[in-house]
């Protein structure tokens, strides 16, 4: 959960944040079969005459699990809270934005740091806007004995680089492409360790604490548009498209496409979106079953990781049953409604500013990951207020 985290407050990163002086408030609801994950989460943005940016948000995950899939040891419930805050300086230098970030969060079990510098530069009358982002992580990992002790286990450090591409093609017509490189851990236990520690493997017909490459090279390069067709309606003024694709590899040898497309459609002050993804993935080298999609290693060294950049990587062996590292298949979908809440005018001039959303998306789980999880219920309530 933290390592996606890190991904996403990177990207945000690198896209900045949304409009000028505003509050939003969000809840966000996850559901599977073992788990459930509860998201509200508050941030604030102020700008100023100055070209100066200033923002800061706080977040509470609280997951409630009894998978065994997930990692625990039995199909006990029990809820963990993961408090995050974070912090944002930007300022503008004539074309370009320059933007600084820290965020830090904690469970009882991990700690993670994440720092980040993102810039962007306008070029020919905004039609063009070149961006780049850097970000490291640093994470402390342990395995929770009791109630109010633990043992710590290693750490992890990341690097994270983002370049981005967008170019007005035509005034109804934009272009993104995005090329993304993280090194995960730097080869030993000290600043690689990213396996969970609560998962175990059959390895030799014993359980065993699953093993994985204490370092991992992922890339992945997305191209989308952004495409609006104006209808010449007051009613409907026009109804937008956005098709995209992201391609995935790394050194563990995972692959993954992702073809997505959302629709957009204004209907007075609401607006319909429809969203529809797609992925598909390739197993890690060091994956192992039966054919079943089950995880299974009949020895007890298990797997090389064949293509690992690392030369003290490629020399052990792994295992794990991570549903997300073997060959696995989803379909999202999803609907959301975003309402402009001009007719609160008369009740309050501040609250007829804001905006509502409300989404609802169900995700299609196949192969192991559907044995293991199931599918999936995501929600979300988003209220943006200005300052």
């Amino acid at each position: 959960m933290a390592r996606l985290l890190f991904a996403a407050a990177l990207l945000a990163a690198l896209a900045g944040a949304g409009r000028a002086d505003e509050l939003v408030i969000r809840g966000n609801y996850y559901r599977d079969r073992n788990t459930r994950v509860i998201q509200p989460e508050a941030e604030l943005s102020k700008d100023f005459a100055t070209g100066t940016t200033v923002g800061a948000h706080y977040l509470l995950d609280t997951i409630t699990s009894a998978s065994v899939a997930a990692g625990v040891k039995s199909d006990q419930p029990f809820t963990e809270l993961r408090n995050e805050f974070g912090v944002r300086l930007g300022q503008r230098f004539g074309r370009g934005q320059l933007t600084a970030r820290y965020s830090y969060s904690s469970e009882s079990d991990y700690w993670a740091h994440t720092v980040s510098l993102s810039g962007t530069l306008d070029l020919y009358k905004k039609n063009t806007q070149l961006g780049l982002a850097v970000a490291y992580g640093h994470d402390n990992v342990a395995q929770r004995m009791a109630a109010t002790t633990y043992t710590t286990l290693g750490t992890l450090d990341t690097l994270h680089f983002i370049g981005s591409l967008s170019q007005v093609l035509h005034k109804t017509l934009l272009f993104n492409l995005s090329y993304d490189l993280a090194v995960s851990g730097f080869g030993t236990q000290n600043n690689g360790f990213q396996a969970n520690p609560y998962r175990t493997v059959i390895l030799g017909g014993s359980p065993s604490r699953e093993k994985v490459p204490f370092q991992r090279v992922k890339q992945s390069l997305a191209a989308g548009f952004n495409w609006v067709i104006p209808l010449g309606s007051t009613l409907v003024p026009y109804i937008g498209f956005r098709p995209s694709y992201r391609f995935y590899w790394d050194d563990w040898t995972v692959l993954s496409s992702t073809p997505e497309l959302r629709i957009f459609v204004p209907v007075g002050p609401a607006e319909f979106r429809v969203t529809g993804r797609y992925y598909t993935q390739r197993a890690a080298s060091f994956w192992s079953d039966l054919g079943d999609g089950k995880p299974f290693y009949p020895g007890n060294t298990g797997k090389a990781c064949q293509h690992c950049l690392s030369t003290s990587t490629r020399g052990q062996t792994y295992f794990t049953a991570d549903p997300k590292l073997g060959e696995m298949d989803d379909m999202f979908l999803e609907l959301r409604l975003m309402f402009r809440l001009h007719g609160l005018r008369r009740l309050s001039a501040w609250l007829s500013e804001g905006l509502l959303e409300m989404s609802y998306g169900h995700l299609f789980n196949d192969k192991y990951a559907h044995t293991a999880f199931g599918d999936a219920e995501v929600a979300g309530l988003t209220l943006t207020l200005p300052l």
